[in-house]
């Protein structure tokens, strides 16, 4: 069982080589463990004092991509590596990584394909922004929502993932990955927990991907509706549809009764675009139902080629 623990890192030369020296080398479940960090085009001394620390493996990027960017990377760069578990942790050391073994216990245990740590099943940490609270617990009852599946911490950067669940990412957003991560998977079937996890906040320090509170609510909604979209084309397209119609009926029904007076043209042309939405939906529902064949066909080819090669050897 080989297990790689992914850090994508920006400009963090001041905790990464504390964040890297703090990882267990003997993990129980664990054969091999390896270290893999994503320098995401940092300006300092990351990648160096990182492959000075013992990181097995260093890939840096030209320019800083976002975190989306460099978690995917570490994503392919682990399936190279052959992992059969991969664990998420922030290279800024909040996180405790002597608990990486109770992160990697479902999924050895064959109880789930992906694991979250949440910071937020026990008592609520200290020195954690009250608006960031705020936004995690709202991020979070949407996410619930949309998968039929209560979580208490959809923006964690601690997390496991089984090697079906590598196989199965696709995330194409290079902003950030919390989000769209959990809808991929969840929506490909695939089970996640949460495990209760300790998080150390300091309140001097300033996140590297929440520069500003609305910027990041605005795009973090921009990706889960384009997720939901992707995995979901029918629902997102008819609830849009749904939406035109009603407006241009209603408009239709005020007019009709002289309570108020709406263009004729406008009413109508909310019913067609209605009616155009409905169409998209069943279009997109193709389209995308075709990638997720293209996909599993992929997945399949890979596998039996590994299947090939080992029976070679």
């Amino acid at each position: 069982m080989k297990l790689v623990v992914l850090i994508p890192a920006y400009n963090e030369e001041g905790l990464i080589e504390k964040t890297i020296l703090s990882i267990p080398r003997k993990v129980l479940g664990v054969d091999d463990l390896k270290i893999l960090v994503i320098d995401d085009g940092s300006k300092d001394n990351t990648a160096t004092l990182a492959i000075n620390a013992g990181a097995d493996k260093v890939v840096t990027h030209k320019k800083n991509s976002g975190v989306g960017a460099a978690f995917m990377t570490g994503i392919r760069n682990a399936i190279h590596m052959d992992a059969d578990i991969v664990v998420t942790i922030d290279a800024d050391s909040q996180f405790d990584s002597n608990e990486i073994p109770e992160m990697i216990a479902p999924i050895l245990n064959r109880q789930a394909d992906v694991v979250i740590g949440s910071r937020f099943l026990g008592n609520i940490p200290k020195n954690i922004p009250k608006i960031k609270l705020i936004g995690n617990k709202i991020f979070s009852k949407i996410i619930s929502t949309l998968v039929s599946q209560k979580f208490s911490d959809t923006q964690t950067g601690f997390r496991a993932y089984s090697k079906n669940a590598l196989l199965d990412i696709s995330v194409v957003n290079d902003f950030t990955y919390t989000q769209e991560v959990l809808l991929d998977l969840k929506f490909k079937g695939h089970s996640i927990v949460e495990v209760p996890i300790k998080v150390k906040y300091d309140d001097k320090r300033k996140s590297r991907v929440v520069k500003s509170i609305f910027g990041y609510s605005v795009r973090s909604l921009s990706i889960i509706g384009r997720t939901l979209v992707y995995h979901r084309p029918m629902l997102s397209f008819n609830i849009l549809g749904l939406l035109f119609c009603i407006v241009g009926v209603v408009g239709k029904l005020l007019t009709i009764g002289d309570i108020f007076t709406i263009n004729t043209e406008l009413t109508t042309g909310m019913i067609i675009l209605g009616g155009v939405s409905f169409m998209m939906g069943l279009f997109a529902s193709v389209v995308f139902r075709r990638q997720a064949f293209a996909e599993k066909n992929l997945r399949h080819y890979l596998d039996n080629s590994k299947v090939l090669t080992r029976d070679r050897e």
